[in-house]
Parts: structure tokens; C-alpha cells; sequence
């Protein structure tokens, strides 16, 4: 009995060290937003802007140089893209999907609601370019309720 209960915790230690450094932090797959991406060919890439460096993303259609998303990143955010390309697709001009999100920098995880179409991966191509530095963010506006008119109470 001693045996089989030795040989099922070997075993789940096995399991949880294989897992762990399948995800660890030396792992070429990793399911973060760590900037530049996964480390991983899963077509993920993220974007920081900083104050220091602040920065555009552009994804351009190498076929007419057209940019078909252009996206100014917040300082102190992130820009988190990943682009599908699904083979029942290949044959529309715009066959791949790009989705995005962006997220307040250093979010390791959320999900990606916007969705577009992109040129095939072939076809596309990501600029990177920093703006002129340093930008100060911009603080998320606030509504002000202006008080109520004041009345004279001998009316």
C-alpha cells in the first residue's frame, strides 16, 4: 500500500515539474504578455509604450503598402495583437484575423475583443515606430457633476 502511494506522489511530481518548466520562465512557450511576445511561433505580440518610448504600431499590406491598422499605443499601456490565419480562408484577399486588445502595461493576461481583417501572413507586415519623447500619460478623464444653482430662501 506504502509502494502505491510512494509510485502516484513520484509520479505527480514528475507531472508538476514537467508542466512547470513547460511554462516556466526559460520556457520558449510562455502564455503571457511579456513585451515582444510568447517567445513561441504563435503569431502573439505585445507592444509597452512607456514615457520614454512611446510607440505606433502599423500593420501594413506589403501587396500595396496599404496600412490597414494603425494604432497610436497610450503611455503606460499595452497593445497585445494575435494574428489567425486559418487555411479555409486562403483564398480571400484579407484571409488572416488579427485580434487586439489594449490594456493598462504589465497585464499578463485579458482577453482580445477587437477583431480585423489582415492580409495573409505572407502579405503582412508589422512597423514599429517611437514617437518623439518623452510623453507624459494622460490620466483617464473624469466627469465633473457641476453643484446644484444656489437659491435665496426668501424666495
Amino acid at each position: 500500500m506504502a509502494n502505491n502511494i510512494h509510485r502516484t506522489f513520484c509520479g505527480l511530481c514528475v507531472a508538476g515539474a514537467l508542466f512547470a518548466s513547460a511554462c516556466g520562465p526559460t520556457s520558449p512557450y510562455r502564455p503571457f504578455y511579456d513585451e515582444g511576445g510568447s517567445g513561441a511561433s504563435l503569431d502573439e505580440f505585445t507592444y509597452i509604450s512607456s514615457a520614454l518610448m512611446p510607440k505606433t504600431i502599423a500593420v501594413v499590406d506589403t501587396r500595396t503598402d496599404e496600412v490597414v491598422f494603425a494604432m497610436d499605443i497610450p503611455v503606460g499601456q499595452q497593445l497585445v495583437i494575435n494574428f489567425d490565419d486559418k487555411p479555409a480562408d486562403r483564398d480571400k484577399y484579407m484571409s488572416g484575423t488579427m485580434r487586439w486588445a489594449v490594456m493598462k502595461a504589465g497585464n499578463r493576461y485579458g482577453n482580445k475583443r477587437n477583431r480585423i481583417d489582415v492580409p495573409p501572413a505572407h502579405s503582412r507586415r508589422i512597423d514599429l515606430t517611437l514617437r518623439d519623447g518623452p510623453e507624459v500619460s494622460t490620466p483617464p478623464a473624469v466627469e465633473t457633476i457641476a453643484p446644484p444653482p444656489l437659491t435665496d430662501a426668501s424666495e
